[in-house]
């Protein structure tokens, strides 16, 4: 199963791409008029990602969504370094952006994160915070993002 799941790797890595340069093209030509737009379709394809998810594996907490997300960037050949995780908290760090927005802007993460921080949230069955500390959009070196429920 573990082989059959890396095999799919690549295609999600191209969705993640296709993504960050279509948000990155549409925030080039229309600045930060184009941000609730992105957040807007973010926080839909999240909602959408975690009924597929719900169907896949149990998620009761914190602790089984950085499961989850060590599972998914495995797929795509990515590293996620775990600071900190409890029941409540996921404290994380990576060094390369899945979707492609480096140097960018943190803006547009933010909006794009909205993916993330729906998907969780519904997850969850509450909402979250997501506070992005570092982010390779913005030109820090790593992305360092905590996420927590309010």
């Amino acid at each position: 199963m573990e082989e059959a799941a890396k095999s799919f790797g690549p295609m999600m890595q191209l969705m993640y791409n296709v993504w960050g340069d279509l948000c990155s093209a549409f925030y080039k030509k229309y600045g930060k008029d184009a941000l609730s737009t992105i957040a807007a379709v973010s926080a839909k394809y999240g909602a959408d990602s975690a009924k597929l998810v719900q169907k896949m594996m149990p998620i009761k907490n914190m602790k089984d969504i950085a499961e989850m997300y060590k599972m998914m960037m495995s797929m795509v050949g990515e590293k996620m370094e775990i600071v900190k995780v409890s029941d409540d908290t996921l404290h994380f760090k990576m060094s390369h952006c899945p979707v492609g927005i480096q140097g960018t802007s943190l803006e547009l993460c933010e909006a794009m994160m909205n993916s993330d921080k729906k998907m969780v949230s519904t997850l969850l069955g509450q909402q979250i915070n997501i506070k992005i500390t570092k982010s390779l959009a913005a030109g820090d070196k790593y992305c360092e993002v905590i996420y927590s429920k309010k």
